[in-house]
């Protein structure tokens, strides 16, 4: 369907605020890969935080492709999709105006080879789009229903939103508040400044902690994320971080804030390599 360069499928469109507009369309689950890449959470060079999925849990997907395999396997949940503004909606018809939903078909941008950037990321069903991709099966309809996303951090936000009430492991989570900012519900609004703490002091040359705190994309660090988070939380309200924070926001100045535990831990580490303890 569509010409060799795009894939069009029929879809509604529907307006939720004047400037986010969703799609919900249905496609073969095993062609969904051509227009939707995963977005794997790492690291470049310059410790600079890129993509938001964790890595697949492959005994997670075997189990999801054995279900598949089954008789009578349903898969009724949608996979979440952000586009970037290349794709294009043309409605059915006239548009008639006032109406919460319209018909019409979506374009969706092939990439011209295997190494250009797809035109979509999987927000939500990356396992579930890896299972029917590598299940026994001929295709495997699903719906799919997708938004514009302005940029990276769009996508990050909006995965974070989507997951944060899920079983999805909250390291992963806790590393992308401090690059998220959007309204976040009360508990992970009140740990992205601990989180952003944490992240200096895992890449700042200059912290005793550096590559020392396990997370996501720091996976041979010693010391859980989940610790040292905690230990900032308890230092912003009950320790010496308490002084440094701004009473109204509960947050600070990093700069004014981690020479103080980093020398710290400096001191610890001292203590730990002199046997002085």
């Amino acid at each position: 369907m569509g010409s060799p360069r795009e894939m069009q499928v029929p879809a509604i469109q529907m307006h939720q605020t004047p400037d986010r507009r969703l799609f919900a369309f249905a496609i073969d689950g095993k062609q969904l890969s051509q227009v939707a890449a995963v977005s794997r959470v790492r690291r470049d060079e310059e410790r600079t935080l890129e993509g938001y999925q964790r890595p697949e849990v492959l005994t997670h997907i075997a189990e999801i492709r054995r279900y598949l395999e089954s008789p009578n396997a349903l898969l009724p949940n949608a996979i979440v999709v952000a586009f970037d503004d290349s794709v294009s909606f043309e409605p059915l018809g006239d548009d008639p105006g006032g109406t919460v939903a319209m018909h019409g078909t979506l374009s969706i941008p092939l990439p011209a080879d295997a190494t250009a950037r797809k035109p979509g990321f999987v927000v939500d069903g990356q396992q579930r789009m890896a299972a029917i991709g590598g299940a026994d099966l001929e295709s495997f309809p699903v719906f799919v229903v997708a938004f514009i996303a302005k940029d990276d951090e769009d996508q990050r936000e909006q995965f974070i939103l989507v997951n944060a009430t899920k079983p999805l492991p909250k390291g992963l989570i806790y590393e992308l508040l401090p690059v998220t900012n959007t309204q976040l519900p009360s508990g992970l609004l009140k740990r992205r400044f601990p989180a952003a703490l944490l992240e200096r002091l895992n890449f700042d040359e200059d912290s005793p902690l550096q590559g020392l705190i396990r997370t996501p994309t720091s996976p041979e660090g010693m010391v859980k994320d989940n610790s040292v988070l905690k230990m900032l939380e308890n230092s912003l309200t009950d320790g010496i971080l308490y002084w440094y924070r701004d009473p109204m926001t509960g947050e600070g100045d990093p700069d004014a804030m981690l020479p103080v535990v980093k020398e710290f831990w400096w001191a610890v580490q001292e203590l730990f390599t002199t046997g002085s303890i």
